[in-house]
């Protein structure tokens, strides 16, 4: 059954309806019971309305209001000259607007003796002849994402060959600000790194590993990582490179890097804590990190090596030590 509400067309203005009840109203009581009930519209209209619609054969469809939009639209007249200045601005400079480059077109225009561009029009001209040439040319490095092995537990030192380190990151809050630290820790041999950077990334990790792999005791075989993206890029790159394994934790699983996150209080405890205050003297801060690290690695008496210290059970030759 073919209704009001389901003409083709019909249904998407309300304005159609109203032309479609003054008609009824028209056929059923003429113009003046049209002028009673509608007094401001024109008797013009109506009539318009009622030829449109008898000579369609009274389909609805007639009755949906036409576009207005003039048959005929001004169109912007700029010089073409004028065109040829903004588009070799914007080629040179891509990130130039409209007001900037308005200085240049008035110089210009005074000198040619053309009538000068109002900064509207300028715009205009950018966006009718797509001149925009910020980004391009720059092809973003699209990596190839490469299944991620994932452990479920934090592995056993007495059930692994020493070189399996765990990195991780610590954010340390002092006077109004972050400092940022990597850290890393031989699983096994408990040999430990820290590294103060400027802020946790790629590029800094790939720098860490480089530093791992030139002080390590023990070849390094093993990487494992949470999944911050301070792990992509450079330093894929840099265990690539390496010949590395490289395992990941799952997300929101910190038990996993079990070995690191407890790394990571120890240092604050022990050694952040204390030295704080150096912290707004970094060249005072790096010795006295150094100097900790090496009383941590030559020094400090470790449970899980029998009291010994790093270096001391690397110096026995055990690769295979008792777990925590």
């Amino acid at each position: 059954m073919t209704t009001l509400q389901t003409v083709l067309g019909f249904d998407t203005s309300d304005r159609d309806k109203v032309r479609f009840h003054v008609l009824e109203v028209f056929y059923q009581g003429g113009w003046r019971a049209v002028h009673l009930a509608f007094p401001k519209l024109s008797r013009a209209t109506l009539y318009r309305w009622k030829i449109e619609y008898e000579k369609s054969g009274k389909r609805l469809n007639s009755l949906v209001p036409q576009s207005t939009k003039p048959h005929h639209t001004r169109q912007m007249q700029t010089p073409p000259q004028v065109v040829e200045l903004i588009k070799s601005l914007r080629q040179h400079y891509p990130r130039m607007g409209k007001v900037k480059v308005k200085r240049f077109t008035d110089i210009f225009c005074e000198k040619e003796g053309l009538p000068p561009l109002q900064e509207s029009t300028i715009g205009k001209v950018i966006k009718r002849h797509h001149l925009f040439y910020a980004g391009k040319g720059k092809v973003r490095r699209v990596r190839k994402s490469q299944p991620k092995v994932r452990i479920k537990l934090c592995p056993q030192a007495m059930n692994t060959k020493a070189g399996y380190i765990q990195v991780d990151g610590v954010k340390f809050y002092y006077v109004e600000r972050y400092y940022y630290f990597l850290t890393a820790v031989d699983i096994v041999s408990k040999q430990a790194w820290v590294k103060m950077v400027p802020t946790i990334n790629s590029k800094q990790s790939a720098q860490f590993l480089e530093m791992i792999q030139k002080e390590a005791y023990y070849p390094v075989h093993t990487i494992q990582t949470d999944n911050g993206s301070e792990i992509h890029a450079f330093f894929e790159e840099a265990i690539t490179e390496y010949a590395l394994t490289h395992v990941f934790s799952y997300p929101r699983h910190p038990k996993t890097n079990g070995f690191v996150e407890r790394f990571n209080w120890t240092i604050q405890d022990e050694f952040l804590f204390e030295a704080e205050d150096y912290l707004l003297y970094p060249d005072e801060f790096e010795e006295k990190l150094k100097g900790w690290l090496i009383w941590y690695n030559e020094q400090r008496p470790h449970q899980s090596l029998e009291y010994l210290s790093p270096l001391q059970r690397y110096k026995k030759g055990d690769s295979c030590l008792k777990s925590m």
